[in-house]
């Protein structure tokens, strides 16, 4: 989405609704959606020049794949807050992912 805000095709006000904003409208997600007072602290940093290739390699989902491999864009995450804690920051997994939808060891 951010290769489509970088050639026009998509707003960064509109990438933010539909990437934040939106879900929260949609399923009404308690404190989430915006940095608020009272809200979780969630977040994605992005450089929106950054180019990178999609590789199945970098992958950090359990199905280990993207039908998006090889694919080169422009704008790229660097990073992600999870709660106020910094849990990827360049490519590396600083610190474990504590969600739901984690694996239990």
């Amino acid at each position: 989405m951010l290769d489509h805000v970088n050639a026009g095709k998509l707003t960064l006000a509109r990438f933010v609704d539909l990437t934040s904003a939106g879900p929260n409208r949609l399923f009404g997600i308690a404190r989430k959606g915006r940095i608020a007072a009272g809200y979780d602290a969630d977040f994605t940093v992005v450089d929106l020049k950054r180019r990178a290739t999609i590789r199945n390699a970098d992958v950090g989902s359990r199905a280990g794949w993207t039908p998006y491999d090889g694919i080169t864009v422009t704008g790229w995450p660097v990073g992600t807050i999870v709660r106020g804690q910094r849990v990827m920051w360049d490519g590396e997994i600083v610190t474990p992912g504590r969600g739901r939808g984690d694996a239990v060891s």
